[in-house]
């Protein structure tokens, strides 16, 4: 927080006047009387319907993840497809998905890059997947999907078993196209 004189602001749009800045405020009216009083009466006014129009208003400050409009729609619609294509271990939708300069963090620290992703995923045993806790965040051509997926998977002569996977997706869009650049994921307890 930066006080300068009376006039507190917190950062882009959110200007207010605080407590301290308030007490600041009625002592200067007292000591120089109605013109004082008067002036910062209308400077007042005046940054408040500045900070109400500004472009960084309330409204506007609102995170585009609890927002889902039509661009998020398709971002999270070309996720579902990657789900699909994983899950059914389609190796075309995930090339056409799939970005050439994807690069994914495992849970187990190591880092690979498309062809070794579309090669895992063509011999990975799982029997389906549930995205859950989705949200999204855009800024201009990047898309970030922060969300959890359990994924199960079949072992031959063993149990199905379940793994929870928080992760963050990143999309950038390329020609009109979203499409997967990057996927940090983490082990996540039940």
């Amino acid at each position: 927080m930066v006080c300068l004189r009376d006039l507190c602001v917190f950062g882009p749009g959110y200007t207010t006047l605080s407590s301290r800045c308030n007490a600041t405020l009625l002592s200067h009216i007292s000591r120089f009387g109605d013109t004082m009083r008067n002036l910062i009466l209308i400077v007042a006014v005046a940054v408040a319907a500045a900070a109400v129009a500004s472009p960084d208003s309330v409204a506007q400050r609102t995170p585009t993840a609890t927002r889902v409009g039509a661009e998020e729609q398709r971002v999270l619609s070309v996720e579902d497809e990657y789900v699909a294509a994983e899950v059914s271990r389609d190796e075309q939708a995930l090339r056409r998905l799939v970005d050439d300069k994807f690069v994914q963090n495992s849970p187990n620290g190591t880092t690979s890059g498309k062809e070794e992703l579309i090669r895992a995923v063509l011999n990975l045993r799982m029997l389906g997947q549930t995205v859950r806790e989705r949200s999204v965040l855009i800024e201009g051509d990047l898309a970030l999907i922060f969300g959890t997926a359990d994924l199960r998977f079949a072992d031959p002569g063993k149990e199905d078993r379940v793994s929870s996977l928080r992760y963050t997706s990143t999309y950038v869009k390329r020609n009109g196209q979203w499409r997967m650049l990057a996927l940090p994921m983490q082990q996540r307890s039940r």
